[in-house]
């Protein structure tokens, strides 16, 4: 008896912690330094399963904009990205996410694999949520 109770107690613990996982869906801003530049980005994840993200790398001699399109899938805090056009060119790129924390409103994750992961190691991203209708800043071309 005492063995089922503490099954079931086990259980239930990971049923609500799974449940209470809080959801990606949305729109989310970063603003990073990695690679030597400052790297912003909205990303916009939908309930289908697809995303768009609008990146901006910021240079010394202007900014370089760029479009990401996908799908991804996420569950158990891991984020699964399968982006298929880059700049409206066909892709094929993988990357994965592990979630640090998440409390709908401020998102903490890192790279953990994948093609970002390669060539830029393990960063750790700080995500704001925004509006749908939110608009990349202007880069900062003075430093």
């Amino acid at each position: 008896m005492r063995r089922s109770f503490v099954f079931l107690a086990a259980f239930l613990l990971s049923s609500a912690a799974h449940a209470a996982e809080t959801s990606i869906v949305g729109d989310w801003y970063e603003d990073e330094t990695y690679d030597g530049r400052r790297n912003q980005a909205i990303a916009h994840f939908r309930p289908d399963g697809s995303f768009t993200v609008q990146f901006r790398e910021c240079w010394k001699s202007g900014a370089l904009d760029r479009v990401d399109t996908g799908h991804y899938t996420y569950s158990g805090g891991l984020l699964h990205m399968t982006t298929e056009t880059h700049d409206a060119f066909w892709v094929y790129v993988l990357d994965d996410y592990k979630t640090l924390s998440n409390d709908g409103q401020k998102w903490i994750y890192k790279s953990v694999a994948g093609t970002g992961f390669q060539q830029y190691g393990s960063i750790t991203f700080h995500d704001i949520r925004v509006t749908p209708d939110s608009k990349m800043p202007a880069c900062d071309l003075t430093s």
